[in-house]
């Protein structure tokens, strides 16, 4: 009768740490030794612990004694008295699908001789079709030391098979997929979301998206339901993780199969011995892939370095044009923007809009977030660059936004650039940069100098305040506060407000923009080509307009503040300086 091979049954917790201590040393060896109890002629390993080798190397392991010996004694102590939990053996890992070497079995005889029963060895070889090798040996009472390789029994897969993916998996319109660790990618995962969202690309992110039910499931639903990119946050910690290496990944690699899908990877493993540079291996290491080469191979944006945020953003979005462009132009429609800073985004906010703006909002008062407008300052040279690539004849913005965020959101479609701008109200009616022949002409513009009434200051020559009000009968309370109290005064003050109708008419916003423009572009070159302060009373429509044609100027944009009761304020938020490298905002003034 032939007796079957002895086993050595893995259990999970052993499994993680063996595979994850294999993934962190790649392509040095490692091990350690395994605890556990004997059943009959089997093994069965329960933990595992590493043991840190002597001058570890690609093809050399040797456990350090007195290290193994104070991890074994402290994993011990913390044991019942009752617990059979003992040493079983020892493990180490191969670079290479490889067996036992001889010096393994040498190796494991000498100790067999020390030792009474059996003492498994397993070694871990990633990359294989069967990654585990098992040998047990034991020391007869009488007789010579004996050796038999063991059948291994990894622990049950964790997850169900994944299957093909669903018809619609992807689309173009879908929302940006963030797969990260949260005990160490959550800042990346959290910085890359809010540069995504206000790049205006709609993000699916498990702390807002993630509903309530079991987490595969609603994980399998949210990568199969209709995604159109992914970014992946490789950062040391993802080694630990199940649902990044099982599920997360290998559906985001099947949906990177599509020409249509987009798969950035973010790598914030930073390389040894180095600030700058990033660990190109780790995210195959990391997530058992390797010895293949499946992430190395595609385009990694180095965390590291602070151009790494910017480069993921600056991907997707043109990823984002390419793919809508050629319905744009065959359907010779307008390149869409939606835009919101106050209310919360979600995933669901994924529709048929080419870009979906979303700025961080303030958790109270009327102000926008300084932080919000700060990650806007980052992208909008971005998003003006893919709205210029998309060629579309007209660019049609719906929402509504904070005023400082219209007028820099139009000076990142300034009229040089972009043909056409057309922004819908939420009455739906349409704002349009371009004359229609139906203006109705019943308003006009009007400006009225203000008296300054504190000396000027060496400051003061090349500034001018202005107060643009498209409401009839504006409140001028807060700009006269602004123009007679700064303390850096002002060259020239005046408020432009329009007369006729008490409401503008949508079909006069091409000549009113235009003409609200000219003025304050005439008042600041009445002064010497002087920095304008703006504070604008109207519409966002407008806002959005008039933004469009400040790309001269170098412009200090305020928002109204009414936080104090009886004493509403100007506050300044932005300057606006359209037309230098990293424009149109160079300063974030808002909560300094």
């Amino acid at each position: 009768m032939t007796r079957s091979a002895p086993r050595i049954e893995l259990r999970q917790a052993a499994y993680e740490v063996i595979g994850s201590a294999t993934a962190q040393q790649l392509p040095r060896e490692t091990g350690g030794i395994l605890l556990g109890y004997q059943e009959d002629a089997n093994v069965v390993v329960t933990h595992a612990l590493v043991v840190e080798g002597q001058g570890a190397t690609t093809h050399r392991y040797v456990r350090d004694d007195v290290k193994a010996n104070t991890l074994l004694a402290e994993f011990l102590a913390q044991r019942a008295d009752d617990d059979p939990t003992g040493y079983v053996g020892e493990w180490h890992s191969h670079p290479a699908p490889s067996g036992p070497s001889p010096t393994d079995l040498a190796a494991m005889r000498a100790m067999a001789r020390e030792h009474d029963g059996p003492i498994a060895l397993l070694i871990y070889a990633p990359g294989g079709t069967t990654p585990f090798s098992g040998l047990i040996t034991r020391r007869p009472r009488w007789g010579r030391v004996t050796s038999k390789a063991a059948t291994v029994l990894p622990p049950p897969q964790r997850f169900k098979a994944l299957g093909p993916l669903p018809k619609g998996a992807v689309r173009p319109d879908g929302a940006v997929f963030i797969s990260y660790r949260q005990s160490d990618g959550s800042p990346q995962a959290e910085s890359i979301e809010n540069l995504l969202r206000a790049a205006g690309l709609v993000v699916w992110r498990d702390r807002t998206d993630l509903r309530a039910g079991t987490t595969t499931d609603r994980l399998e639903q949210a990568l199969t339901q209709g995604l159109s990119a992914a970014v992946l946050v490789v950062t040391p910690d993802i080694v630990h993780s199940d649902i990044v290496r099982e599920r997360e990944l290998p559906r985001l690699l099947q949906l990177d199969e599509d020409p249509a899908f987009s798969l950035c990877i973010a790598n914030k493993t930073a390389r040894a011995g180095s600030d700058t540079r990033c660990d190109y291996d780790a995210p195959d290491r990391l997530l058992r892939l390797a010895p293949s080469r499946t992430l190395a191979d595609k385009k990694q944006s180095n965390m590291v370095q602070p151009s790494g945020e910017g480069e993921i953003v600056r991907d997707l979005l043109m990823h984002r044009v390419e793919q809508r462009k050629p319905a744009i132009h065959s359907q010779n429609r307008a390149f869409t923007i939606r835009v919101q800073t106050r209310p919360a985004p979600f995933a669901m906010d994924a529709g048929e809009d080419d870009l979906h703006i979303r700025i961080r909002a303030a958790s109270d008062g009327r102000l926008p977030l300084r932080e919000g407008l700060q990650l806007l300052q980052t992208t909008l040279p971005l998003t003006s660059d893919a709205v210029y690539a998309a060629s579309a004849q007209t660019v049609r913005v719906f929402g509504g936004a904070h005023l400082s965020v219209a007028l820099a959101l139009g000076a990142a479609l300034p009229e040089t650039k972009i043909g056409n701008v057309e922004v819908v109200d939420t009455r739906g009616a349409q704002w349009t940069s371009a004359e229609n022949g139906d203006d109705p002409l019943t308003s006009e513009l009007h400006t009225q100098p203000v008296d300054l009434e504190q000396a000027q200051t060496p400051n003061s020559h090349d500034r001018v305040a202005i107060f643009l009000s498209l409401t009839a009968n504006p409140d001028q309370t807060a700009f006269k506060q602004l123009s007679h109290e700064s303390s850096d005064g002002f060259a020239a003050a005046a408020v432009i407000s329009v007369a006729g109708a008490d409401r503008l008419d949508p079909r006069e916003a091409a000549r009113l923009s235009t003409a609200a423009a000219q003025q304050i572009k005439a008042l600041a070159a009445h002064s010497g080509r002087a920095e304008v302060h703006l504070a604008f009373h109207g519409p966002y429509t407008m806002a959005l307009l008039v933004g469009r044609y400040l790309n001269t100027l170098r412009t200090v944009v305020y928002e109204w503040d009414g936080a104090t009761p009886g004493r509403p304020s100007y506050t300044p938020a932005l300057v606006l300086e359209p037309g230098v490298n990293g424009g149109p905002i160079t300063e974030v003034m808002l909560g300094q």
